[in-house]
């Protein structure tokens, strides 16, 4: 287990300053929101400061082509602290590190290092060299050759960008192409996203042993598909390291899987304020961060990307991060885990589920977890509401609106009628459902489990249940009863056929009523709010 010291938070939620990791923490926040100081606090101020080797997001990439070898000490020294006095050994070079290292401004300086970096490798390459060779001539046994860091550099590298090779001179890099290495181009001619690369392995070899490696803003010309298996990589030959990643890039935040997660909300001149981001059961680590990152209330609701809930509730719910998670199981899940966990966060969270055949005591139930049902059995059925079809048939010049919604409310009971049976049955099942999970299993013995259970099953009346919900069924049709059938009627493909009575392809009536709302139709806009929860 490592630990990181941190700043006492201003987030009175976070009362513990040492955080403790498996792996590597990251440290995501906004631009502006204070990381990259964080950064600077870690390397100079915190009790572990003699550890910490920092990256700045500010960075020459100017590779040097010609490298010249000398003291490993020296060089690693320079790498380090930018300074070496060759008069003194025993200085201690730690109090130099921000006025030579860092030119006094450690938080913005642009950090020039390459070549103190390549010059470490390359020194550190030689000196080994020399050492194998003086060992070979003095043994009459084969001895194993060293892996210098120059070594490690290079495998991590020729991994993560492998159809490229590198070519290592006496005191300079050259690149090839892994399918055609007679191909060379000097270091120069590299990408950034290859020198780059180098530099960041190289550096992160480089480090002390046991350090503290802060990054800022890892993912920093490096393309998406390789930032995963480069960090991966580095931190696999480096377990010795802790490795703290500052960032505002959350999709980077989600490739750090084991990692400690923290947000940094802000820095006012002085103070920090932050807090570690716990998993949440239920909520992917990804979706997660992207939530925390927007910073606004969240809205949970069922269906896929570009369904009609998520589309809907983006229109309706406009300052809210509208997620879309699938099932109605998920969405309850979800929201209640995510409201559990709220002195974390502090992000007002939703959930909206479609009714489907729902008790008002279940109904109820969920709302007290933050979860809420539209006025209609499912989200389609908003689009085929009274008042929303005559709003329709009036803005496309519908003659007689009253009369077409009429036709269509028509249809809708009818096409209800055909169907009572398959409603019935379908209440039926989820009423049984919904007692079997509100089974009280707790008992003191076998005997009292088995008379719950048949006084449970002495109450689940198949045959009941089922006229009671086809009576239901008929009296609605009797009485005509139009809003009372879109609450209890389960069928999607209703409204992809209404576009017909409008004369348009059936298919495309929620993308006319999306569109008339572009064009600013509030009477439409207030017709979809009165059928939808009004949320804090």
């Amino acid at each position: 287990m490592k630990t990181l010291e941190l700043p006492v938070s201003l987030n009175l939620n976070q009362t513990e300053n040492i955080v403790e990791c498996n792996k590597s923490i990251v440290i995501v926040g906004a631009n502006g929101s204070g990381k990259s100081r964080l950064g600077t606090w870690i390397e100079f101020e915190s009790n572990q400061k003699e550890l910490v080797h920092r990256i700045s997001a500010q960075k020459s990439l100017m590779m040097p082509e010609d490298i010249r070898p000398i003291s490993v000490e020296k060089s690693k020294t320079m790498l380090h602290y930018g300074y070496y006095n060759d008069k003194n050994h025993n200085q201690d070079y730690w109090q130099f590190k921000v006025g030579q290292r860092w030119k006094s401004s450690p938080a913005t300086f642009l950090l020039d290092d390459y070549n103190h970096l390549m010059t470490y490798l390359f020194s550190d390459n030689y000196e080994q060299a020399i050492d194998y060779k003086n060992e070979s001539m003095e043994s009459t046994e084969r001895i194993e050759p060293p892996v210098t860091l120059l070594d490690k550099v290079v495998k991590i590298w020729e991994t993560v960008i492998p159809h490229r090779k590198l070519k290592i001179g006496s005191s300079s890099i050259s690149t090839s192409m892994a399918e055609n290495q007679e191909v060379i181009y000097k270091s120069r001619e590299m990408s950034d996203g290859e020198r780059v690369v180098f530099y960041l392995i190289g550096e992160c070899i480089s480090a002390p042993q046991n350090g503290i490696i802060v990054i800022d803003e890892p993912e920093l010309h490096i393309h998406k598909t390789i930032q995963r298996r480069l960090w991966n990589e580095i931190e696999k030959t480096r377990q010795d390291c802790l490795f703290v990643y500052l960032t505002h890039d959350l999709d980077f935040a989600a490739t750090r899987i084991g990692s400690r997660v923290i947000q940094m909300k802000s820095f006012n001149g002085n103070k920090f304020d932050w807090n570690v981001i716990e998993s949440i059961e239920g909520i992917a680590d990804d979706l997660l961060y992207e939530i925390i990152g927007s910073r606004v209330p969240i809205l949970f609701v069922e269906g896929e990307q570009g369904s009609h809930d998520t589309e809907l509730y983006s229109i309706i719910y406009e300052g809210f991060t509208v997620k879309c998670l699938g099932s109605c199981k998920k969405v309850i899940e979800a929201t209640k885990s995510f409201r559990r966990n709220l002195e974390f966060h502090n992000i007002a969270c939703y959930g909206i589920v479609d009714r489907d055949y729902m008790t008002e005591e279940q109904i109820k139930a969920y709302e007290d977890d933050g979860v809420f049902c539209p006025k209609v059995s499912e989200v389609e059925n908003i689009f085929i509401v009274e008042e929303l079809l005559l709003e329709v048939a009036k803005a496309l010049y519908i003659p007689e609106p009253e009369s077409k919604v009429e036709e269509i409310k028509k249809w809708v009971i009818e096409e209800f009628s055909k169907l009572k049976e398959v409603y019935a049955t379908e209440a039926t099942s989820a009423s049984i459902d919904y007692k079997l999970n509100s089974f009280d299993g707790g008992a003191n013995n076998i005997e009292n489990l088995k008379a719950k259970f048949d006084l449970l099953n002495s109450e689940i009346i198949i045959d009941n249940i089922y006229e009671e919900k086809l009576n239901h069924a008929n009296q609605l049709i009797d009485e005509q009863d139009y809003n009372g059938i879109i609450l209890v009627f389960n069928h999607k493909a209703i409204v992809n056929q209404i576009g017909k009575f409008y004369d348009i392809k059936p298919s495309l009536y929620v993308s006319k009523i999306k569109d008339i709302l572009d064009y600013g139709n509030n009477s439409i806009l207030e017709v979809l709010k009165s059928y939808l929860p009004s949320l804090g």
